[in-house]
């Protein structure tokens, strides 16, 4: 049998006859001329249902030429038909039902979903199919009170196989399929469900029977069995008409197979393809919210509110809320609904509970795992598609094509923490110096006012589909997919916008720059003295004053009197990491510091990693309560330079003096 793309091109190939008797018919009625009807094109259809036993309705946009024999004349006509077959008999008795003469205007309008049978579901409607779809999967399924959330696919399976007679186990997939649907005999490497270990090669498959990858039912590939087999439920629950219609348009179509890799919704694609697409779309989004309905997490979560708390001894709704009351609320749920907690996040996120995102984080450098405490923000701050957590690929790409994020992060206003991007600020900020090296983190304070301080992200759809499908991503179905990476929009306060264009008008250069030596002269001997003294002697010597001084100055610099003289003579220039040392020592502001190390050969404007030391110890020697955490800075130095090189975080954009 030949291939076809839609039910429209079947039809122009073996049906056009029926509904060009069934057009005749209703000329016919309207008046006794003698007519004849030629090209005949279908334009249009909609409308597809499906009945018991593999009868179908649907309706078609038609347009003919109608030619009257009295009037020798004839015209373009349009109309909309019903029709009605048996697809298993490939509509060899297909009948018209119904004739409707119409403009080219009203023809029946046809989209993507009503041509092959899709339910029209939108993401305004995504909770409540869901509810719905969980209740037919649950109908005279008994459940277990002490597991009254979870989602048991292996129960839904027994109902199927008697009531459908579909077979589900786990099987050998390749390693990017999350599951298939074979619609016809085969074989298949199975598993248990309840012994994903023990294999039965070549085991016999009967029709209709939905195969999960096995590896996820060990866990091999860090996703969750439960929502992958929701993914396929919700498959053989609302899509059997449209694979149906997919079986009869191409023989050869056998397996409907779900990847890994999320389609790409793409204008120039064909109606077979898009179909496709959304068929995916709704399986993805509603298996979540199936496997985890919204009546059952707000029930879960009044429980959790209204129990006792195991450490104050009091219900949990009397607990201070913080990041840690709504992670151990996530922890809860995650076992309630027996999913990751992972997953759970991401379904709060989905029901509006925005104060989760400080929970459950997690992130890599050098190899090495970090689980940072969770945070805190009001409630109603984030929308569903915003965040205030940014992983390394994602963030390192928005320093790429974000200038005003990369000149605000590169300025040493604000830094990356791993997870989150937060404004320097001792308030906001702890320095850590250990064996393992520099570590940044947030402050008690910060975790619990993280809308305060750190920056918030929206994460774009790739594909505009009129707002009622989102694009899709299956992160939640198959984390070892880390190259898919998300689209991410960072919201810049238009303060901090205006300090960048503000600054780059500024000249914070002097125009005669003095050398290193002169002006390390001037603001030991000179800056804020009330009484100016002979620097050096007759012979050329340095003076009793100024040796005086010097002295004074060789331990806090952490130099030797010999060096010191040999800075003032200009002998020799000062590594960066002394050369900052000095400044600091001698209370320099940042334009006086940086006029000196422009002396010294040193040009802050360059993201290097010894700059950016530079650059936060300016930004924290504003505060007055960071002395201490400057002065390990300067005494950590290398391992502070260590920490930005591991950063990464290099801008096309860095072509102008940075913001500090």
């Amino acid at each position: 049998m030949a291939r076809y793309q839609n039910l429209k091109d079947y039809l122009k190939l073996n049906s056009l006859d029926v509904i060009s008797r069934g057009i005749k018919d209703r000329v016919k009625s309207s008046g006794d001329a003698e007519f004849r009807i030629k090209d005949l094109r279908i334009l249009t259809q909609s409308g597809i249902a499906f009945m018991p036993f593999d009868i179908v309705t649907f309706s078609l946009g038609v347009s003919c030429e109608v030619f009257y024999a009295d009037k020798n004349s004839g015209g373009i006509y349009y109309y909309n038909v019903m029709l009605t077959g048996d697809m298993a008999e490939r509509f060899s008795d297909l009948q018209v039902l119904a004739v409707e003469e119409c403009t080219q205007e009203t023809l029946i309008s046809e989209t993507v979903i009503s041509m092959f049978g899709l339910p029209n579901i939108t993401v305004d409607t995504l909770e409540e199919e869901a509810d719905k779809i969980h209740s037919r999967l649950y109908a005279f399924v008994k459940k277990n009170e002490e597991h009254k959330y979870w989602f048991i696919p292996v129960k839904i399976k027994e109902k199927y196989k008697i009531s459908d007679n579909m077979h589900m186990w786990p099987a050998d997939l390749d390693h990017d399929v999350l599951g298939q649907i074979r619609f016809e005999e085969s074989t298949a490497t199975i598993y248990d469900i309840a012994n994903p270990y023990m294999p039965y090669p070549n085991s016999p498959i009967p029709a209709n029977t939905i195969l999960l990858n096995v590896k996820y039912f060990r866990n091999e590939l860090g996703c969750d069995d439960i929502i992958t087999a929701a993914h396929e439920l919700v498959h053989w629950e609302i899509h059997r008409d449209y694979m149906k219609l997919l079986q009869f348009l191409d023989d050869r179509y056998k397996v409907m197979e779900c990847t890994s890799a999320p389609i790409t919704l793409d204008d120039d694609m064909s109606p077979k393809e898009k179909a496709r697409w959304y068929a995916e779309w709704q399986a993805n989004e509603l298996a979540i919210r199936v496997a985890i309905p919204k009546h059952l997490v707000e029930e879960a979560i009044d429980e959790y509110e209204n129990s006792i708390c195991p450490i104050h001894h009091v219900t949990n709704s009397s607990v201070p809320h913080d990041g840690h009351y709504y992670q151990n609320m996530v922890y809860k749920l995650s076992g309630d609904f027996n999913v990751p907690k992972e997953i759970m996040k991401k379904r709060l996120r989905q029901l509006g509970y925005d104060f989760v995102d400080g929970t459950i984080l997690e992130y890599e450098e050098n190899g090495k795992k970090t689980q940072p405490a969770p945070f805190y923000f009001q409630p109603g701050t984030l929308k569903e598609n915003e965040t205030f957590v940014i992983y390394r690929d994602n963030y390192e790409r928005m320093l790429r094509e974000d200038k005003v994020l990369a000149e605000l992060i590169d300025s040493g206003k604000y830094i990356y923490l791993g997870y989150v991007v937060c404004l320097v600020d001792t308030k906001y900020i702890d320095i850590l110096i250990n064996e393992a090296g520099l570590h940044f983190q947030l402050t008690s304070y910060a975790r619990e006012h993280a809308d305060e301080c750190c920056i918030k992200f929206t994460i774009k759809s790739v594909f505009d589909t009129g707002g009622k499908y989102i694009n899709y991503d299956q992160t939640y179905l198959f984390k070892a997919n880390k190259r898919l990476l998300e689209q991410y929009e960072a919201y810049i306060p238009n303060n901090l916008k205006k300090g960048i264009n503000d600054f780059e008008k500024e000249d914070m250069y002097l125009n005669k720059m003095p050398t290193f030596g002169e002006l390390l002269a001037y603001y030991l001997f000179e800056y804020k003295k009330d009484v100016l003294i002979q620097v050096k002697a007759p012979n050329g010597d340095f003076s009793y004053e100024a040796n005086r001084i010097i002295d004074e100055y060789d331990d806090l610099f952490d130099l030797s009197v010999t060096m010191i003289k040999k800075y003032l003579n200009n002998d020799a220039n000062p590594t960066l990491k002394t050369a900052m040392r000095i400044c600091y020592k001698l209370d320099l502001n940042e334009t006086q510091s940086r006029d000196m190390l422009k002396s010294a050969g040193y040009n802050l404007d360059a993201p290097t990693p010894e700059n950016k030391v530079c650059r936060l110890i300016f930004r924290l020697k504003t505060k007055e309560e960071a002395t201490i955490e400057v002065a390990i800075i300067l005494d950590n130095w290398e391992l502070c330079v260590e920490h930005f090189k591991e950063q990464k975080s290099e801008s096309i954009y860095l072509s102008k003096p940075n913001l500090i």
